[in-house]
């Protein structure tokens, strides 16, 4: 009898070390945090504003012209410019143009 209680507990004290030792994959794993916010990378426009309803450009709309991005206040003003002939862009981006040290000041703001 005596030798069974001394195979009990030594088998429970074995079990128990067993148990008590081995990797926890569950609760032990490290976490990893993926940010979530995202860098905007800011917007140089080559106007101040709208050529064709004279608002304040969005990012969201915009156009390449002449090498440059040009912004739109409304979702129908980058299609009514492309319907225009290049006289009439000229004539229309003319007045809203921003200025070459204006907008050079603009690209050294923004680290470009």
């Amino acid at each position: 009898m005596r030798n069974s209680v001394i195979f009990i507990s030594g088998s429970l004290l074995l079990l128990s070390v067993v148990i008590g030792c081995r990797e926890r994959d569950d609760d032990t794993a490290p976490v990893i945090q993926v940010p979530t916010t995202v860098e905007a990378t800011p917007v140089s426009f080559a106007n101040k504003k709208c050529p064709i309803m004279g608002g304040t450009p969005s990012v969201d709309l915009t156009a390449q012209y002449e090498g440059k991005t040009i912004g739109f206040c409304c979702d129908g003003c980058p299609q009514k410019w492309a319907a225009l002939s290049d006289e009439a862009k000229a004539e229309k981006f003319a007045p809203v143009a921003v200025e070459t040290d204006e907008q050079d000041s603009q690209q050294n703001a923004s680290g470009k």
